[in-house]
C-alpha cells in the first residue's frame, strides 16, 4: 500500500483486506520463483536470476519412484490389465508400471500401457503396477495404480478439471461443489481480477464490488490483483498502472481454463496474462500469471489478496523479517521445525499510514490466513533472498483500513525484449476442524497447515 494512497484511502473511505499492498517506500517483491523438483508436470516459476524457473508451481515434490512392472491377468479373449493412472496431484512424476499383457485363447493381449505419476504438487506418487484380474471373457481386472501410493494416500486426489462458467461478461465462475462448496468469481473487465471467493457461502477475500474501475477509490482495495514488482519501475507514487491493475483483459474459456490478456503499458515495458484454472479432485485452485515484457525490463511477479481483517496470519520463518507497522502482534515461534511467524490481528488495532509493512523471507513456500473457521491457504515457490526485489521479500502483510493485504512474490528477474515471465500461486480454502486450536503457536493449526499445503 502507497503511502500517498492510504492519504487518498483516509479522506475517502476503506475497503478490504489481503495481500500486497503498493507503495513508494516498498518497491514490490521478487518475479518468478524457481519451480519444484524436477518430477513436477505443473508449470513452475519463470527465469529468475539463475536460469530458467522450476517446473513445479509450489512445493517441493517427492523423488522419482518408477514402480514395478506387474503381469497383467490371464484371460479367454480379454485385454490384461493395465496400469492405472497415478494421482494426479502427486509431487514428482512417478512412472508407473508397464503391465504385460495376459495370454488368452485368442491371443496375446496388449499390456497395460505405461501410466504417467502425479503431475501435480505434493509428495511422490508411485504409479502402481498391478496384476491384472483373471476373467473368463472381457477385460482383465484393471491395475490400481498410483491413486493407492501416489494419489489419495501421498500425493493427492485423482484429478478432477472444473470447468469455469461464463455468468456475465463481467463474470466467470468456478465452482468446488465436492470441497466444501468453494466458489471463485473472475472480472475479466476489471483486470482479470479475482473479484470474490467463497466457502459455503462465507467470504474469504474482500468481494469487489466497485461500479467500475477506479484506482483511486477505496472500493479498489479489494478482490485479488496482480502487479510487477519493484513498484519504483512503474510508479513511485499511486495508483497502480490501469492495463495491469484493473484495465479490460479479454478472456477465453480454453478447456478448463479460463485465461485472460491485458493490454501493454508502454512505461512499464510489459503485459500480463492471467490462466485460471481449478480441480475439485484435489481442491487446488491455479492461478498462473506471465508478465511478458515489451521491452528490457527486470520484474518480479507480485499477488495482492485483500482479505477480510480480524484473522491469524502465519508463515513458516526464513532468515530476516522486518515486522514494520504489526510489530506489536507479530510472534516468532521456535518449538516447530521450521519456526513459524504469527500475525494476530484479532484486535485489528495494527495501522500504517505510511504504507509501511511486514517484509519476510518466508521459507517452504506457502502463507496462511485463519479466519471464522476457515484457513486460506496461497502456495508458492519460495525464493531465497538473495533473488527478492529491491527492499523486497518472498511474503509480505500490510493492514489497510477494513482489509489485510497477503502478498506473495517470486524471483526478480531480468527479461528481453519478447520474453514472458511465468510464475504459479494455488490457493485452497478448507475449513479448520474443531480438533485444530486457531491460537499463535498452535501446534495442531501447524500441524493442519502443513498437512494441507502437502496435498
Amino acid at each position: 500500500m502507497n503511502k500517498q494512497f492510504d492519504k487518498v484511502a483516509l479522506l475517502a473511505g476503506c475497503c478490504l483486506v489481503s495481500i500486497a499492498c503498493s507503495s513508494a517506500n516498498n518497491p514490490a517483491s521478487t518475479g518468478a520463483s524457481t519451480g519444484g523438483s524436477s518430477g513436477n508436470s505443473s508449470v513452475g516459476g519463470g527465469a529468475g536470476l539463475h536460469g530458467t524457473g522450476g517446473t513445479a508451481p509450489g512445493t517441493t515434490g517427492g523423488s522419482t519412484s518408477p514402480s514395478t512392472n506387474g503381469t497383467g491377468g490371464t484371460s479367454n479373449g480379454g485385454q490384461g490389465g493395465t496400469a492405472a493412472q497415478g494421482g494426479s496431484s502427486g509431487g514428482s512424476s512417478a512412472t508407473g508400471g508397464a503391465a504385460t499383457g495376459g495370454t488368452s485363447a485368442s491371443g496375446t493381449t496388449t499390456g497395460g500401457a505405461v501410466s504417467t505419476g502425479g503431475n501435480g504438487l505434493g509428495g511422490a506418487g508411485t504409479g502402481g503396477a498391478a496384476t491384472g484380474g483373471t476373467s473368463p471373457a472381457g477385460t482383465g481386472g484393471a491395475a490400481t495404480g498410483g491413486a493407492a501410493a501416489g494419489g489419495a494416500a501421498t500425493g493427492g486426489a485423482m484429478s478432477n478439471p472444473v470447468t469455469p462458467t461464463m455468468v456475465s461478461s463481467s463474470d466467470y465462475r468456478f465452482t468446488l461443489t465436492a470441497c466444501s462448496n468453494v466458489v471463485m468469481d473472475v472480472n475479466p473487465q476489471v483486470g482479470a481480477r479475482v473479484t470474490s471467493l467463497t466457502i459455503g457461502g462465507k467470504n474469504v477475500i474482500v468481494n469487489y464490488n466497485c461500479a467500475s474501475y477506479d484506482p483511486n477509490s477505496t472500493c479498489n482495495n479489494s478482490g485479488s490483483t496482480f502487479w510487477t514488482s519493484p513498484q519504483s519501475a512503474w510508479s513511485p507514487t499511486w495508483p497502480p498502472i490501469a492495463e495491469i491493475d484493473g484495465n479490460n483483459y479479454p478472456a477465453t474459456v480454453t478447456g478448463n481454463h479460463l485465461v485472460a490478456t491485458g493490454a501493454a503499458n508502454a512505461t512499464l515495458g510489459a503485459s500480463v496474462t492471467k490462466d485460471f484454472s481449478a480441480d475439485v479432485g484435489t481442491c487446488w485452485i491455479t492461478l498462473l500469471y506471465t508478465i511478458k515484457a515489451t521491452k528490457a525490463i527486470s520484474a518480479a511477479p507480485w499477488e495482492i489478496t485483500r482479505v477480510p481483517r480480524g484473522g491469524l496470519s502465519f508463515f513458516p520463518a526464513g532468515t530476516t523479517m522486518t515486522p514494520g507497522p504489526l510489530a506489536a502482534n507479530t510472534t516468532t515461534t521456535t518449538t516447530t521445525s521450521p519456526s513459524m511467524v504469527w500475525f494476530d490481528d484479532s484486535s485489528q488495532s495494527a495501522t500504517s499510514p505510511s504504507g509501511a509493512k511486514l517484509i519476510a523471507d518466508g521459507t517452504g513456500g506457502w502463507l496462511a490466513y485463519a479466519l471464522g473457521g476457515d484457513l486460506f491457504i496461497k502456495k508458492f515457490t519460495d525464493v531465497p533472498p538473495a533473488s527478492f526485489a529491491p527492499g523486497e521479500g518472498d511474503v509480505e502483510i500490510y493492514p489497510g483500513t477494513g482489509y489485510l493485504e497477503l502478498e506473495v512474490q517470486g524471483v526478480y528477474t531480468s527479461l528481453g525484449t519478447g520474453v514472458g515471465l511465468p510464475w504459479t500461486v494455488q490457493w485452497r480454502v478448507v475449513p479448520i476442524p474443531s480438533s485444530v486450536t486457531v491460537a499463535p503457536g498452535s501446534a495442531s493449526l501447524i500441524t493442519f497447515a502443513q498437512q494441507q499445503v502437502a496435498l
